[in-house]
């Protein structure tokens, strides 16, 4: 499969936990943005001509897309459109919405254009921690954005709620209450990260300083009571942090995660192509002079994939999904895992062995970066 990532880099304001490329700008940036977005899809359409034929799911995150107005929102359309990209042919095109931007005329122009599919960027339903980790909304925009997205239910649209969990100040019922919250809503698909600590960002240099605090030992519970919670709700998880009820899955996402190609447009946006990973310069003003520049692939941050990495890539990205780890086909490129790791961590109930796959299983979720350095090992 082969898919298509556009990344917006603008938001009303920069959440406390957020490294991502974005930034909080003046409108007219905006403009700006679309003209060299125009200008890159143009370049890099040319140059891998293939994903304007062959594309199959579009994401279009951030950032906040849907920062953009009606007008602004038509000028990416517009652009995909006269590279040849048929909507009607996709099989997903996803976009994100955050709750303070989700108007009903900015959604209903999307859907109008293709967008069959949206993310909505809750986090928590508790105004005490929204505020703590610099949330652009509160929990009643948040809930009126979610009913607004829940209208278009009927036109066969999926919307997913995306919440995080060890926050600081967070506990295990606040957390699981913002879980069943979500799942006793009509969605279709939930997504929940647990909080990383990135060091520069401003929570980070909170912890740093020892003025905010992250309790550790609240993961565990938090994860695996969300998960018992969905399971009950009819949600399955098909990967570590998303649950879906059936035929609701994310296919752009799995598409990252079965290693095919896809090839980001915009700040920092990344890609894979072929053998190598690359990606644009992440900060704004890098970013515009690499595209006036003609997009050089010199200016490119090139990460080449060998048979191994490729390899070592499968195990970590197959056994993060409910399909799991196909030993077999390791065997068959000399790269078995040894079998001793394996029965550790069957012998502890985190990992099950059916046919030729394993599994994760249990704790072994929460486990899964700890058991996949053992199999590299």
């Amino acid at each position: 499969m082969q898919s298509i990532y556009i990344h917006t880099p603008f938001c009303a304001k920069v959440c406390h936990y957020c490294d991502f490329s974005v930034l909080s700008a003046p409108e007219r940036l905006y403009e700006e943005y679309l003209s060299l977005l125009k200008i890159e899809m143009e370049i890099m359409l040319k140059r891998y001509p293939e994903f304007a034929h062959h594309t199959e799911t579009i994401y279009w995150g951030g950032g906040t897309p849907s920062i953009l107005n009606t007008q602004q929102q038509n000028k990416v359309f517009d652009i995909l459109k006269k590279q040849g990209i048929y909507f009607s042919s996709l099989l997903e095109f996803s976009m994100e919405v955050n709750p303070e931007s989700c108007f009903e005329d900015r959604i209903e122009n999307a859907i109008q254009h293709g967008v069959n599919r949206f993310s909505l960027g809750i986090q928590t339903f508790h105004d005490d921690l929204l505020k703590r980790i610099g949330r652009s909304h509160d929990v009643e925009t948040a809930i009126k954005a979610l009913q607004t997205l829940l209208k278009y239910n009927s036109y066969g649209i999926s919307i997913s709620g995306d919440l995080m969990f060890n926050l600081p100040g967070q506990t295990i019922e606040t957390f699981l209450s913002d879980v069943r919250f979500i799942s006793e809503q009509n969605v279709d698909h939930i997504s929940f990260y647990g909080l990383n600590i990135a060091p520069m960002t401003v929570l980070g240099k909170r912890i740093e300083r020892g003025s905010d605090f992250v309790d550790e030992s609240v993961y565990e519970p938090m994860y695996l009571g969300g998960v018992e919670l969905l399971s009950k709700a009819g949600f399955d998880r098909y990967e570590v942090s998303n649950f879906a009820k059936p035929e609701k899955q994310s296919l752009h996402n799995k598409n990252y995660w079965n290693g095919g190609s896809y090839l980001g447009f915009g700040p920092g946006a990344h890609s894979f192509v072929g053998s190598v990973r690359f990606h644009a310069p992440e900060k704004f003003a890098p970013w515009r002079q690499w595209v006036l520049e003609g997009c050089p692939e010199s200016s490119l941050s090139l990460d080449p994939i060998g048979k191994e990495e490729r390899l070592i890539e499968k195990i970590w990205l197959s056994l993060r999904t409910s399909q799991g780890l196909n030993l077999k086909t390791l065997e068959l490129e000399s790269i078995p895992i040894p079998q001793e790791a394996i029965q550790h961590w069957e012998n502890q109930k985190m990992l099950v062995r059916v046919g030729d796959h394993v599994h994760l299983h249990g704790r072994g979720w929460v486990y899964m970066d700890s058991i996949i350095q053992d199999f590299l090992r």
